[in-house]
């Protein structure tokens, strides 16, 4: 809203005018002041979320393993009981083979250190045939102590390690 009034100056005395300006005056100065505190606070708003969603995402790198291309697309880690927690891998699987294969979750280990995982079991655990050309995703679970921050996320059917993706556990 703007406030538009005709004032003439030359009609004016001195004391009158100088009162007329200090209101013009102060009049700007608020306007300024409110215009750069709204200002301010839309940058800070702003500047904030901004920071929130340029948050680095994790990429791991697919691998091939027994015709499988295989690929972690998101870890979340879950506080548990008892000094856990639940490690949560989202991977997707793409069967590059020509012909059906099986896959399943018992498939993975983790290991940290000298120790090595197994799934979760109290986690929904799958395991099925995948047709050729066909991808899936899936969640795979560890149950882990709370002091691993790192590890090795393995695809080992037959207990033989065929492809690794080394992770770090961040709750």
């Amino acid at each position: 809203m703007i406030l538009y009034t005709k004032i003439n100056f030359k009609e004016m005395d001195v004391q009158t005018l100088k009162k007329t300006l200090k209101k013009i005056a102060t009049g700007c100065v608020i306007g300024v002041a409110t215009v750069g505190l709204l200002v301010g606070c839309s940058n800070t708003a702003d500047t904030s979320s901004k920071t929130e969603k340029t948050e680095a995402k994790v990429t791991y790198q697919k691998q091939d393993a027994n015709n499988f291309l295989i690929n972690i697309e998101s870890l979340d880690v879950v506080k548990s009981q008892k000094n856990m927690n639940k490690a949560i891998f989202t991977v997707s699987i793409k069967n590059n083979s020509p012909v059906t294969q099986d896959i399943g979750a018992l498939d993975f280990q983790f290991k940290a250190g000298s120790k090595t995982y197994d799934i979760d079991p109290d986690a929904n655990a799958f395991g099925e045939p995948i047709k050729a050309g066909q991808t899936i995703k899936r969640d795979i679970t560890f149950a882990l102590a709370d002091t691993v921050e790192k590890g090795t996320l393995m695809y080992t059917p037959a207990k033989k390690s065929l492809a690794n993706w080394d992770v770090k556990i961040e709750e």
